[in-house]
């Protein structure tokens, strides 16, 4: 899928769309320097698009809790290159980031939607996606600062809170000029296990919003904490659960490492539903 067909999948139909990961990064939780340098990084990417990506969203920073901070040039020596190479064979990339040069500097080399897992607090961030005219995702974090998220999970009802933010973050966004905002819960960030159960269960009140929404449960701790399986890449299985839950509550994309085996269970899924 290219950039203008995955935007107007985005915009213009029902169609469960499929993010894969590309973490450009030595210390990811999940497959931290497995694809750290530009070729090996690239190839995995033409490799998820041939499993089925819809989209490959590209970062250079780890967001796990305790991750260490990354310099905004080496962030965007990991990324922008990727970026690039990616957006030169007509594959569809987001970058995946929560600073506004390293979104501009991406948009610039060709990506085509901008993942902001810090909600698009900034105002910066908000003016990239309106001066390029590409679509942005607003997720839900407490904070803007990944390291200490987990200190900020006292909320009194987590469902109605997320709903609120991104309902208020999403309306600025597209007050200013930002073409399509599709929302993201963020599960595993800022949140207990509890709260994200209940935040898959509930997703409807998210989706009544009005706008797409995204979900990323991909390989994370509370899969792991509730299935007993400690290796991430042990969790496809329950990763796809969670999935495939959000998209019967109404998300229209799920971000995913194990793209091949989403591709599979959404094909199924459709079969089931239509």
């Amino acid at each position: 899928m290219n950039p203008d067909q995955f935007l107007a999948a985005l915009t213009g139909s029902h169609e469960v769309l499929l993010m894969g990961v590309v973490n450009v990064t030595p210390d990811s939780f999940s497959d931290g320097g497995l694809y750290y340098e530009l070729d090996t990084a690239v190839a995995h990417a033409l490799r998820l698009v041939h499993e089925g990506a819809d989209i490959v969203d590209v970062g250079g920073e780890s967001t796990r809790p305790g991750a260490e901070p990354v310099g905004l040039e080496e962030e965007l020596r990991r990324v922008v290159p990727v970026v690039r190479d990616l957006a030169a064979t007509g594959v569809a990339v987001s970058i995946d980031t929560r600073h506004a040069a390293v979104a501009e500097a991406a948009v610039a080399a060709g990506a085509c939607l901008v993942n902001d897992v810090s909600g698009l607090r900034d105002p910066q961030m908000r003016a990239v996606a309106v001066r390029h005219g590409v679509p942005a995702v607003a997720m839900h974090m407490p904070v803007d600062d990944p390291t200490v998220m987990q200190q900020h999970t006292d909320y009194d009802d987590v469902v109605v809170h997320v709903v609120a933010f991104l309902r208020d973050h999403a309306a600025l966004a597209l007050a200013e000029g930002v073409p399509t905002v599709i929302v993201d819960p963020g599960l595993g960030f800022g949140k207990t296990i509890e709260q994200n159960i209940q935040l898959v269960r509930r997703l409807e009140e998210l989706v009544a919003l009005g706008h797409p929404v995204l979900v990323g449960a991909s390989r994370k701790r509370f899969i792991g904490v509730l299935t007993g399986v400690e290796q991430p890449e042990g969790r496809v299985a329950g990763t796809l659960a969670v999935h495939l839950a959000s998209v019967q509550n109404g998300a229209r994309l799920v971000r995913a490492h194990d793209v091949a085996a989403h591709r599979q269970a959404l094909t199924m899924w459709r079969h089931l539903v239509s």
